[in-house]
């Protein structure tokens, strides 16, 4: 039996005086999608880019970012024991709607592991078991890729979706745009006109929500990753882990018979896949 203690591995973490900024930018720097919040090295909270990404475009306050305390946004560690099995573990994961589990006790943190851990644990251990088309989500959230980043930001939003689909004039889907993709040009625009009185906060709020603001001016097409991988309805869902693990994306386009994307599935799914094995 596969269990938690062979799923984990060591966390990546800040400490917790760090400013978002910096969260921000290690989240980059990195490439990852979350880091463990510790005080006196011991682990306190978790940050992940959608925590950031929600808090940053709902935060109505001109507080400077170097000035709101991560407490404000991060999470508590969700716990298991280090023999918990992995099919229990996606379980508890989709239960209570976290994309990571610590391993251990609030007084030893052991190690922690991710649905893109479950995700490669699937694709060795479950072939032929379930195709995508079993687990795939049908809907498809897009913006046309000429959609301002104030629009793109307002959908992702108002659906609580951490990546949405960019499509062109002709309805061909183009490219994805995620909260990392937001983070990168947050950072990067304007950042070099900051000012003692001009904070990042006030950048980020001004930038995407105000008509003279970036968000307004540049479009989806300017930020967005291009291409979409995909992977076709009736093929075992093991593959489409690996696909996503090999190209270190969390979601596929799912192409139906006439090779339209039809549907998506994503670590998320998987981790559904798996739970459903107890």
């Amino acid at each position: 039996m596969f269990t938690a203690k062979e799923l984990m591995h060591k966390p990546l973490s800040i400490a917790e005086n760090s400013s978002v900024s910096q969260v921000m930018s290690k989240l980059l720097d990195l490439n990852k999608s979350r880091l463990v919040i510790t005080s006196e090295q011991k682990p306190v909270g978790i940050v992940t880019e959608k925590d950031i990404g929600f808090f940053l475009f709902t935060e109505k306050s001109n507080q400077s970012l170097d000035r709101i305390p991560l407490a404000q946004i991060m999470k508590g560690l969700v716990y298991t024991d280090s023999t918990t099995s992995a099919v229990l573990c996606a379980k508890k994961m989709i239960e209570k709607n976290i994309s990571s589990l610590a391993v251990g006790s609030e007084n030893n943190l052991e190690g922690i592991f991710t649905k893109t851990d479950l995700t490669k644990f699937y694709s060795m251990n479950h072939t032929k078991k379930y195709t995508v088309a079993d687990y795939m989500t049908d809907h498809v959230f897009t913006v046309h890729d000429t959609a301002s980043l104030t629009r793109v930001m307002t959908k992702m939003l108002e659906h609580k979706i951490s990546r949405i689909i960019a499509k062109d004039q002709n309805d061909n889907l183009v490219g994805v745009i995620s909260f990392r993709d937001f983070f990168r040009v947050s950072l990067e625009l304007g950042v070099e006109d900051f000012s003692d009185d001009f904070s990042l906060s006030d950048h980020i709020q001004k930038g995407f929500v105000s008509s003279e603001g970036f968000g307004a001016i540049t479009l989806a097409s300017e930020i967005m990753t291009r291409g979409i991988f995909s992977i076709k309805s009736n093929q075992d869902l093991a593959k489409a882990c690996r696909v996503m693990i090999e190209h270190n994306v969390s979601a596929l386009g799912v192409l139906d018979d006439k090779g339209k994307i039809s549907g998506i599935i994503s670590k998320t799914d998987v981790t559904r896949a798996l739970a459903s094995l107890t």
